[in-house]
């Protein structure tokens, strides 16, 4: 039985916001690794700034804090280019929510994809506009708000965590830790 119903149209720009949640959701590692690469340069460059090095060191360092998403632009650049160049449009697709599943249904052919489980999402992401939901840390899909409506996005919200057992991560969000503490508190086995 369907619960909800979105379709999407991508473009350029939501194929780069789907690139910029799979980066913030599955390359955690990468990302604090070159903050941390980041703050060592420019501190070493700030503390050696009559040298002619120490300003480059700030300034490699300022380009690793400003250059968060340039793989993930890349990607999205490049699915882009490949598709402008084989003459194909962008994808669009609906998906229905079901009790077990998420459904897949590429458009305009109507050719449905393997149903998604809920127990096999690897992730869920929002951003201001959009929800994401990734099959794995290499795919996903990306939910306009606007296709589930003002009124039903905390109840499609509760109902894709409580089916997949994760939290959707807001970009930039630093509490989510503190979120998932505060869901896990109740259950029997919570230290």
């Amino acid at each position: 039985m369907k619960k909800f119903e979105a379709t999407i149209k991508h473009t350029e720009e939501s194929l780069t916001a789907l690139s910029h949640m799979q980066y913030d959701l599955f390359c955690v590692k990468d990302k604090n690794a070159k903050t941390i690469l980041a703050m060592v340069f420019f501190v070493a460059g700030a503390l050696n700034v009559e040298a002619w090095w120490g300003l480059l060191l700030i300034a490699y360092g300022s380009y690793l804090f400003s250059s968060k998403y340039s793989a993930a632009n890349r990607t999205a650049r490049e699915i882009s280019q490949q598709l402008k160049a084989s003459g194909s449009d962008y994808p669009s697709s609906k998906y229905i929510f079901e009790e077990n599943a998420m459904r897949i249904i590429t458009l305009p052919n109507n050719s449905e994809l393997d149903p998604l489980p809920y127990s096999q999402v690897a992730g869920l992401g929002e951003d201001i506009g959009n929800l994401y939901i990734f099959r794995t840390e290499y795919g996903g899909y990306m939910i306009p708000k606007s296709e589930i409506g003002d009124e039903n996005i905390v109840e499609f919200k509760k109902f894709i965590e409580k089916k997949t057992g994760k939290i959707f991560v807001s970009r930039g969000s630093r509490f989510v830790e503190l979120r998932k503490w505060l869901r896990r508190r109740d259950e029997p086995y919570h230290l």
